[in-house]
C-alpha cells in the first residue's frame, strides 16, 4: 500500500517525463494510459513509446 502511494505520488522510475505527464492527464489511471499509447503505437507501429505517449496527449485535447 504504502508503496503504490509513493509511486503514485513520485512517479515510477522507468517511465519518462512525456508518459508521467500522460498518467497525470489520465488521473492516475494506468491503464487507461496504457490503452491510449497502445492504440498510438497500433495508428503508427513504428514509432518509440515517448512519441506514442505525445502523441495520445495532442489526441487528447483534440479530443476534448
Amino acid at each position: 500500500m504504502a508503496f503504490s502511494l509513493f509511486k503514485r505520488w513520485f512517479g515510477s522510475t522507468r517511465r519518462g517525463g512525456d508518459e508521467t505527464r500522460l498518467l497525470h492527464r489520465c488521473h492516475g489511471d494506468a491503464a487507461l494510459m496504457e490503452r491510449l499509447i497502445a492504440a498510438e503505437l497500433a495508428r503508427r507501429p513504428d514509432t518509440s513509446r515517448a512519441a506514442a505517449a505525445r502523441s495520445a496527449m495532442d489526441r487528447w485535447n483534440r479530443d476534448r
